[in-house]
């Protein structure tokens, strides 16, 4: 595996350990809210919500690779996350966190088989941005590291 695949793996890695000891210390806060405004959502529907980007996430770069457009230009990303958390309300703490760490690995052991070259493959995000494999591979590591704080902040976990 090349240094700049090890970079990706650890850039991930770092953001998924934030997440882990955030949520390692939520203890019985689960249904404390974090946001506000839009979503509105609690700690467990927001770790849920973290759970079905990465499985989307995972889906999207391997796509990507194949050549395939996994995002359709008319994406609403907004109505995308409240319609999948809503249906997933049911998921267990130990679901969800099992579900982490399985895409987690998943993510892994895909990247173990693949060149640098496939990291600049670029396709549309959620966000209807146009990024390379690499990019998204970030995005999926701020998106833990910037959950896990908001986390963090709400629930004054340091």
């Amino acid at each position: 595996m090349s240094e700049r695949i090890d970079n990706v793996k650890q850039n991930l890695a770092n953001g998924r350990q934030r997440l882990n000891d955030v949520l390692d210390k939520v203890g019985d806060r689960w249904e404390t809210q974090v946001y506000s405004e839009g979503a509105a959502w609690t700690v467990r529907q927001l770790a849920i919500h973290l759970v079905i980007t990465d499985k989307g996430h995972n889906n999207m770069v391997t796509g990507i690779a194949k050549g395939e457009n996994t995002i359709p230009e008319d994406f609403d990303l907004e109505r995308f996350n409240r319609r999948s958390v809503e249906k997933r309300a049911e998921m267990t703490l130990p679901e969800i966190r099992a579900a982490l760490d399985s895409t987690a690995a998943e993510r892994n052991a895909w990247l173990d088989t693949i060149e640098d070259a496939t990291l600049d493959m670029q396709g549309r995000h959620g966000t209807l941005r146009i990024l390379t494999i690499e990019q998204i591979l970030g995005v999926v590591a701020s998106h833990d590291r910037d959950h896990a704080n908001d986390i963090a902040k709400v629930l004054n976990i340091d």
